[in-house]
């Protein structure tokens, strides 16, 4: 099960993180977000990397502009969104893009339009729980038959997208529900479940959840 660990904040998460090389490490430019790091400081973390193309800026943004500026200064070619419609991300070009998918305790046809119309223009989804309308940063599991469904509801429109389950994730879900989850989803998506608290990450928790995916 390929993973990426989300929410780092310092060099030294970041160097744990990169001795267990996970497929994607992610640094989120949100201010709402307690891991919010700005631009200037993600460009220094993502400096010290080994390898810059597993790095993953984390943005919602209010125009295209704003994502390609972003990315240019961080020099990061993945973005994973939690804004933008279908037709604005069309207008990113050169950029891998992850959109963001906030996912109620139930999915009704609006949500699955949703999905049907991100999955047409996307290469990659990941799937969140939504509170308040916000997906991202919640800390909630998305229920497994739920996330199935949503994730059916994807490949259906687009039997190649990648897909990413994130919101909650832990060891102990992994132990309990990793080899259905492997057999739907793509990745895996970490931030609290390997932390102390919010930001500062936990090694021994990093350790064990990647050795349990693996």
């Amino acid at each position: 099960m390929q993973v990426k660990i989300c929410g780092i904040t310092n060099s030294d998460d970041l160097k744990t993180c990169e001795n267990h090389d996970p497929a994607f490490i992610g640094f989120i430019n949100v201010k709402r977000s307690k891991r919010f790091r700005d631009v200037e400081e993600i460009n220094e973390l993502t400096n010290e990397m080994k390898n810059p193309k597993k790095a993953v800026l984390v943005l919602e943004p209010r125009t295209v502009d704003e994502v390609l500026d972003k990315t240019e200064k961080c020099g990061i070619k993945n973005v994973q969104l939690h804004s933008l419609a279908p037709d604005e991300i069309c207008q990113i070009k050169n950029i891998n893009v992850i959109r963001a998918i906030g996912i109620p305790e139930k999915i009704d046809d609006s949500k699955k339009n949703e999905i049907e119309e991100f999955a047409r223009v996307c290469n990659c989804l990941l799937f969140d729980f939504e509170v308040s309308g916000k997906s991202g940063g919640t800390g909630k599991q998305i229920p497994l038959e739920v996330a199935e469904i949503a994730a059916e509801t994807a490949k259906i429109i687009n039997p190649d997208i990648n897909l990413i389950l994130a919101g909650g994730m832990n060891t102990e879900r992994m132990k309990n529900e990793g080899k259905t989850i492997e057999k739907i989803f793509d990745y895996v998506d970490v931030n609290s479940g390997v932390e102390n608290s919010p930001g500062i990450k936990n090694k021994s928790k990093i350790s064990e959840f990647m050795m349990t995916c693996r």
